[in-house]
């Protein structure tokens, strides 16, 4: 088959031959219709991601969109190294989860990884309630659009953006009720008010080190849920002792191994339907999978989503 092959931690995947994956027990051969190139996907191919592994040469592709023998539409992930979804085909359970029969792969392929992040984020991390309010720290990028959906299809009363480009916040103001622009100084930080009930942090780094004095220096005793996602700002963060002791501030992550299996099964079919019904989207851009390798640097726009077609 075709894929997209990693053959150098570093260097972008290579169209090339590949062997088909052999099914196992309790598998079957699959056809890719699409697969999106998440962030995760670049951490896997470069080595950098915790739930990485380091078999060299292998297919990079973290979730896709496939086609079974019978013509339903499967939603597949998890696959066995070296194999991953930004191929042809797939070696996929046969109790992968199913589609509606009218779904859009490429919409699906785009929108599926970031809004089941947020979703899971608030709903199996945070606990969140409606009515509660929920700041979303990289507000503009795929996976922090579709966080601001999932909010407000959860119920929120508050959304608040975060972000740094002017005019990405201006593409989600229509949804969200405050937007913090983030900029070089200190001082931004400070333009939230009153109390937030969950921040879901997908950028980390600095500006995380500037937000949580300024919200826990607000918290009153009221519980803040901070729900670590992504790194995109930097991998660590100083944290003073002092943060902890004088606030309610729950630290806590969300990604692969911070939930159970059954808990994502469980939840993924709702993310499904929001997707299928418009509720939760990310606009794809579409590249065929012969052009991974170039397509791999360039830049994409804020809030979208490359999405390979074998």
């Amino acid at each position: 088959m075709k894929a997209a092959v990693v053959r150098q931690p570093g260097r972008p995947p290579e169209y090339r031959d590949f062997p088909d994956p052999s099914p196992a027990a309790g598998e079957e051969l699959v056809e890719v219709l699409a697969a999106g190139m998440h962030q995760i996907t670049r951490s896997q191919a470069s080595g950098e991601h915790y739930a990485g592994h380091d078999q060299l040469p292998m297919v990079p592709g973290v979730d896709g969109i496939a086609r079974r023998s019978d013509g339903r539409l499967i939603y597949l992930g998890g696959l066995k190294p070296p194999y991953g979804t930004l191929a042809e085909h797939a070696a996929a359970p046969r109790l992968a989860m199913p589609l509606p029969v009218d779904a859009d792969p490429v919409v699906m392929a785009a929108s599926l990884n970031p809004g089941a992040s947020g979703w899971m984020a608030l709903k199996l991390r945070a606990g969140m309630q409606p009515g509660q309010t929920v700041a979303v720290l990289g507000a503009t990028g795929a996976a922090g659009r579709t966080a601001v959906q999932a909010a407000r299809l959860l119920g929120a009363a508050r959304v608040i953006a975060i972000g740094r480009s002017v005019s990405a916040l201006s593409d989600v103001a229509g949804d969200v009720d405050d937007i913090v622009r983030i900029e070089d100084g200190t001082g931004w930080a400070d333009q939230l008010t009153g109390p937030v009930d969950v921040v879901l942090d997908y950028v980390w780094g600095r500006p995380t080190e500037q937000l949580l004095p300024a919200l826990t220096g607000k918290t009153d005793g009221h519980r803040l849920t901070w729900v670590q996602i992504g790194t995109m700002a930097g991998s660590s963060v100083p944290l003073r002792g002092d943060l902890l002791r004088s606030s309610d501030l729950h630290l806590i992550g969300s990604g692969l191994g911070s939930t159970s299996m059954r808990e994502l099964q469980a939840e993924i079919p709702a993310v499904i339907d929001h997707i299928a019904a418009g509720r939760i989207w990310v606009d794809p851009v579409v590249r065929p999978l012969a052009e991974v390798e170039r397509a791999w640097t360039e830049p994409v726009p804020s809030g979208r989503r490359v999405v390979f077609v074998p």
